[in-house]
């Protein structure tokens, strides 16, 4: 009997030291969830700038010629005609203050799109070349 009595309240300690070790390792996957939410929408708009990217490719090989005298040469201000809904696809797939400039250098074209990445305080930036 008295083996019961020296172990009194020993339990009730053990039980709220293992709820603190549980709550901090709850806290720990939420960080951990966090900041793969975060990185899942920034792997997301890089995708989505490499797919618009591609299709703006497309559409200079439909209009070959065009391409080849450097018709599609622009910067962040000025859409070539044709290509404003490129544009403004590539601004609703990244953010508001996202820059697209296509420049026209010895037969290739160079696209950059750039934004701002507000959930990781960085700035994104795609860069593709091709030769129509």
């Amino acid at each position: 009997m008295r083996a019961i009595r020296t172990q009194k309240g020993v339990t009730l300690l053990e039980v709220l030291i293992s709820v603190l070790v549980l709550a901090i390792g709850i806290l720990g996957v939420a960080g951990l969830q966090s900041v793969s939410l975060r990185s899942t929408n920034t792997s997301h708009e890089r995708a989505m700038a490499v797919v618009l990217t591609e299709t703006l490719f497309e559409v200079m090989r439909v209009n070959a010629i065009g391409a080849r005298q450097g018709n599609f040469n622009m910067d962040c201000n000025s859409a070539v005609a044709g290509t404003e809904a490129w544009f403004d696809d590539v601004k609703s797939a990244t953010d508001g203050e996202t820059c697209a400039d296509v420049a026209w250098d010895n037969g290739v074209y160079r696209v950059t799109i750039d934004w701002s990445d507000q959930r990781l305080n960085a700035n994104s930036v795609v860069v593709m070349e091709t030769r129509p």
